[in-house]
């Protein structure tokens, strides 16, 4: 009885062990095999942006927190300066989004020792080309490219079909008379800009120029309108404001600044 015993325990014992090579193996290759979590992007890192405007451009890239230093409804965001309460907020943010023309530009980039690689310039304009490699420049740091690409989908199509409406009333490579800083938007929905103006007030020669225009409309810049007296020269031409930074008329995205100034050139 006792040899039974001991052979049953050195079988026993010897059982174990093969059960524990049987499954470790077998534990490893379930732990290998198991999938892994896709790479999680930065969607949610805090995003701080100069104005509106670049504010904007973040949220089409697919940032999901983005604070924006210059107050939506201010006239001029560009000229924005720093205040105390704004240092904090840098020092903490996952990314910087300029665009090189704001007065607080050369602070950003030599006041505050802020790392380079937390620094983001893009180019601000509504040009689709543009905006399209703006918008993914920040894609790429936040790793929300394929957000970025659904948004841009959204955008060309909104200006495919706004040129679409502007063919059907006649307006497509209608002449304008411009303010610089609406260009690339009249000349994303196909208008010819025939004069330029802005962003000083209009001087003499201006008057005379525009004058002896043929434009069908006058467009001004919402931010900065100075061709209101061009109306009196061109009294029959519809003179409209268009907008650049979201904040004003309900606006916020660059969706919805696209909608609108479409919409003012599209009143009869």
């Amino acid at each position: 009885m006792r040899l039974q015993k001991r052979l049953f325990i050195i079988i026993r014992n010897i059982f174990k062990i093969c059960l524990q090579f049987v499954c470790l193996p077998l534990c490893l290759y379930s732990c290998h095999g198991k999938k892994t979590s896709p790479v999680s992007s930065d969607a949610g890192t805090t995003v701080v942006t100069t104005s509106s405007w670049s504010a904007a451009y973040a949220w089409a890239a697919g940032a999901e927190k983005v604070v924006a230093l210059a107050p939506f409804d201010m006239v001029h965001p560009s000229e924005y300066e720093l205040r105390p309460g704004d240092i904090p907020m840098l020092k903490d943010a996952g990314l910087i989004i300029y665009a090189g023309y704001e007065i607080m530009t050369e602070r950003l980039q030599k006041g505050l020792d802020i790392p380079p690689d937390k620094l983001l310039r893009i180019a601000t304009n509504y040009n689709y080309e543009d905006m399209e490699k703006s918008i993914m420049k920040i894609a790429v740091k936040l790793g929300t490219e394929s957000i970025a690409r659904e948004n841009l989908i959204e955008i060309r199509q909104i200006f495919n079909d706004m040129r679409k409406t502007l063919d059907e009333k006649g307006l497509s490579g209608q002449p304008v008379v411009v303010h610089r800083l609406q260009t690339s938007f009249v000349l994303e929905l196909g208008l010819t800009p025939v004069i330029f103006f802005g962003p000083a007030s209009p001087e003499a020669s201006e008057f005379i120029a525009v004058s002896k225009a043929d434009a069908s409309y006058i467009v001004d810049n919402i931010h900065n309108p100075v061709g209101q007296p061009f109306k009196e020269v061109l009294p029959h031409v519809p003179y409209i404001q268009l907008m650049n930074f979201p904040g004003q008329k309900g606006t916020k995205t660059l969706v919805d600044v696209i909608r609108y100034n479409s919409s003012q050139l599209m009143q009869d």
